[in-house]
């Protein structure tokens, strides 16, 4: 049975780099939310436009993953997942797809994620571009995983990826 492997963690924990390896390593197909935003949207699109543009790519990776994993390979979904509500929501997403369901949650410090993301918004035009008054603001949105959501989780050091 094809699994969903779901990469919880906040930007600059290293969520990419941890799809990456997992998507080499499984082997999988990894869809990265940012990655097809920037395509389709471009770098820096308007905070009105950026909800619906967001839905219209989440629309399309799941039917995509959906299409993977019935074709019996594994899946790796590079979203972040920072809510318990978007977990719960992802959960019920992926249990309708297959019974193997892992979540992976990336550990790190938020000093560290702050200095990579405005370090890559300053310097790599293929990223989004993310202020340090962004960040701060969008890492009050930000839930690790917790014991009480039972899920099947794998914890990651941004450090060991």
């Amino acid at each position: 049975m094809a699994a969903i492997h779901l990469i919880v963690g906040f930007m600059g924990f290293g969520k990419t780099t941890l799809a990456k390896k997992l998507e080499k390593e499984l082997p999988a197909v990894r869809f990265t939310h940012d990655e097809f935003m920037r395509s389709l949207y471009g770098r820096n699109l308007p905070e009105p436009e950026f909800r619906s543009a967001a839905q219209k790519v989440d629309d399309l990776i799941w039917n995509l993953a959906a299409q993977v994993v019935a074709a019996g390979v594994d899946v790796v979904l590079d979203y972040g997942f920072w809510s318990k509500e978007d977990r719960r929501q992802a959960y019920e997403k992926a249990s309708r797809l297959t019974g193997d369901i892992v979540f992976h949650q990336l550990n790190c410090n938020e000093n560290t994620a702050r200095k990579r993301v405005l370090e890559r918004s300053r310097t790599d035009e293929n990223e989004l571009f993310i202020d340090e008054n962004c960040f701060n603001l969008l890492l009050q949105n930000y839930e690790p995983i917790t014991a009480d959501e039972h899920y099947n989780v794998i914890s990651h050091r941004q450090s060991e990826i």
